[in-house]
């Protein structure tokens, strides 16, 4: 079979659309066997069901309310924040602090009218792609280079990149038929999973965990994600360094390879966000990821950290991993990603002769 790109990112975007189930008992007459969520944030005083002891979970979520979970779960302190000057939205108003510190602290920005105002619509229904801004904007998710299709979703969407984060971050997932339903509104039940699968691990169908915390002090520790173009970077930056050590060693230069940079990135991605999936460290995983054996002699290695201490360790020789600088090399494939830490993961393809 033909390589084919497309195919490979398609492959690897199915595993990350469908969710596992949950099976877990809950105290709110409502809610059934599923959701345990719910029970998770009520525990920590972030939502609460009603008087007559349901939860509501068909009801719709405004955005004023949802911000203000948000807000009350980060924990930020109501010290003062400037008039966010919505046209709709004054003090006094219900949720209006706690939404005016969100915008001080670039959470949520609002929406832009038609002659170029900005309103907040406190009381309108949170849908599925608000949603995913809002998540990605208070908890930094990092987006992603790869990219889950879904049909509904346009690429001149500007939700789109926090779609694609919370998809691929086991957040939220797509419908059978393809679809995200971006412009959905939430519901009670399904904001309860979505924010309990952002801040523990113990909820998020893929293990990950955003939310990290200092071992002495306790408190939140903010990881620094880089951008797409900062991790394209890294890897053009090892590139020519391995390079221009080979050209010193009078060896000749490696080519770029884009079949094996594609590949050493899905391997790197894959590594570093879902380690706990067997798939990651088969022998066959271009294989399951293709759809192709491959037919030439490559053997790959994995580093951790800087530019700078990946150069160290692929110049040394150890039993039968490859160093950057045998002679009958001939092509390079590098991919870089970032752990849930932050920290850096590296697999490099060296293709030989």
């Amino acid at each position: 079979m033909k390589w084919n790109r497309k195919i490979a990112l398609a492959a690897f975007s199915l595993l990350l659309v469908f969710p596992l189930s949950t099976e877990a008992a809950g105290s709110f007459s409502d809610v059934g066997p599923r959701y345990s969520e719910i029970e998770y944030l009520v525990s920590r005083n972030i939502t609460k069901g009603y008087s007559n002891g349901t939860f509501g979970v068909n009801d719709p979520v405004t955005r004023g309310a949802a911000v203000t979970m948000i807000v009350r779960e980060l924990g930020i302190r109501m010290d003062g924040a400037p008039d966010p000057g919505f046209t709709d939205f004054k003090r006094g108003d219900g949720f209006y602090t706690e939404v005016a510190h969100a915008v001080k602290h670039g959470i949520i920005q609002g929406k832009v009218a038609a002659d170029g105002t900005r309103y907040f619509d406190p009381k309108g229904s949170l849908s599925r792609s608000e949603m995913a801004i809002i998540l990605v904007g208070a908890y930094d998710i990092p987006l992603d280079r790869f990219n889950v299709g879904f049909k509904d979703v346009s690429t001149n969407m500007s939700s789109k990149p926090a779609i694609n984060a919370i998809v691929q971050g086991g957040i939220a997932y797509g419908y059978g038929d393809g679809t995200f339903k971006p412009y959905a509104s939430i519901i009670r039940q399904e904001f309860a999973a979505m924010l309990a699968q952002t801040l523990s691990n113990e909820f998020n169908q893929r293990g990950m965990e955003f939310v990290h915390y200092d071992e002495d002090t306790l408190l939140r520790v903010d990881v620094n994600w880089l951008t797409a173009q900062e991790l394209d970077g890294m890897e053009e930056e090892l590139f020519g360094k391995i390079n221009s050590v080979r050209t010193e060693k009078g060896l000749q230069p490696l080519k770029l390879s884009e079949r094996f940079q594609e590949m050493a990135g899905l391997k790197a991605r894959a590594s570093a966000r879902y380690p706990h999936e067997d798939y990651v460290m088969q022998t066959n995983f271009y294989e399951v990821m293709y759809g192709e054996k491959l037919n030439v002699e490559y053997r790959e290695r994995y580093a951790g950290g800087s530019v700078e201490s990946v150069m160290k360790s692929v110049s040394t020789k150890f039993m039968n991993i490859p160093n950057a600088f045998e002679a009958t090399q001939k092509e390079l494939g590098i991919g870089v990603a970032q752990q849930m830490d932050g920290t850096f993961i590296w697999v490099l393809n060296f293709v030989y002769e």
